[in-house]
């Protein structure tokens, strides 16, 4: 299968690999405790976390009233970018506790926050944007704003854009979010929907369909990372192009490296963009 996949590389924050490993046990312990307690924002403020910053500015997002919202807790944003004038969305950022059971199964971070690597992505795919005018495109594990995937939709001209994630409440938000988008998507079909990548029903309908695929920071989950090369492969058409943005955090981003090599041509690129190493290099420091 002649697939071109591009793997984007964040440099990581430490250069001790049994410190990352040690510090990734640790984040992922609070991070549990702080879903379940709804105080996810403390558990962050950790010095060895990787979300030390909360964004690296490439995306501005500033509380907007402009929607009527039925959760007070939750917040609307409105998304913009000075290198991009027709970015213009308005994104929800959900409230609340996690349960137990909602983080089992399977990764449940992306109903925290925009984490710096889906920020990341979204600027570079708007800054590349001739790789999805009038293609096929989706986003697996976007997230409660699934905000590269809906970027894509409101600045590219692709064909279609499917955003999905594993997370039914994600699923349900990002429905809401495009209906409070419609008017910056255009002729791009723009569909919100629930993709499990180890359940094959969820597949069928997208086998061979997408000439674009793109995730960021969904390679550290162990029992998760087969399971999203397999669903690369199957929904991806055989010339198509996977984007895939994330940290090295340990071992994680070669283990990926590693499986993808077997089935498809691997580009990895470290430098890919000169503005966004530049304030890599500046956080790392």
């Amino acid at each position: 299968m002649a697939v071109d996949f591009r793997l984007q590389e964040l440099k990581s924050l430490s250069n001790n690999k049994d410190s990352d490993l040690s510090i990734a046990k640790m984040r992922w312990k609070m991070l549990a405790r702080a879903l379940q307690e709804g105080k996810v924002q403390d558990s962050l403020a950790f010095p060895g976390s990787v979300r030390q910053f909360s964004t690296f500015g490439l995306i501005h997002m500033l509380t907007t009233d402009d929607v009527e919202n039925d959760n007070a807790k939750d917040k609307w944003l409105q998304c913009s970018c000075l290198e991009e004038p027709r970015l213009k969305l308005k994104i929800r950022i959900l409230s609340g506790r996690i349960t137990n059971d909602e983080l089992k199964g399977f990764d449940n971070t992306g109903n925290v926050c925009i984490w710096p690597s889906e920020e990341v992505l979204t600027y570079y795919c708007m800054k590349n944007k001739e790789l999805f005018g009038g293609k096929s495109v989706c986003e697996l594990g976007g997230g409660m704003a699934c905000l590269s995937g809906l970027a894509i939709a409101a600045t590219a001209g692709a064909k279609e854009v499917y955003v999905t994630d594993g997370n039914i409440r994600c699923v349900e938000n990002v429905k809401c979010i495009i209906e409070q988008n419609l008017q910056y998507f255009g002729a791009t079909h723009v569909v919100s929907r629930l993709l499990r990548w180890d359940v094959n029903e969820d597949l069928l309908d997208l086998k061979a369909r997408f000439d674009v695929v793109i995730c960021a920071d969904c390679l550290y989950y162990d029992d998760g990372r087969h399971a999203l090369v397999e669903t690369i492969w199957k929904i991806l058409k055989l010339d198509g192009v996977a984007v895939i943005l994330a940290p090295t955090r340990g071992k994680t981003f070669q283990n990926f490296v590693d499986l993808v090599e077997k089935d498809f041509m691997v580009e990895r690129l470290m430098a890919y963009d000169t503005h966004v190493w530049e304030l890599n290099c500046r956080v790392s420091k």
